[in-house]
């Protein structure tokens, strides 16, 4: 299992990205689907598997998981 730091180093710079692949989009029924790397869920998601997702301006989405906390279930960005 490959783990990925998220913390920024000592010099605060941005963690380097990890490429994870290229994924095939599929048709299902009136939207389109694709599968998650299996170590993007396993380091990032653990047993929440809800993610927030952003367009950015170049065409890339961003996916981050989405935290909640253990009281009423409120979501934590």
């Amino acid at each position: 299992m490959t783990n990925v730091n998220k913390s920024k180093n000592s010099l605060g710079t941005k963690p380097k990205e990890l490429d994870l692949g290229e994924r095939r989009v599929s048709r299902m029924n009136f939207s389109f689907v694709t599968t998650l790397p299996k170590t993007f869920v396993n380091n990032c998601l653990g047993d929440n598997m809800a993610v927030n997702m952003t367009m950015l301006e170049d065409g890339c989405l961003k996916l981050t998981p989405v935290c909640k906390t253990k009281e009423k279930g409120e979501e934590k960005n």
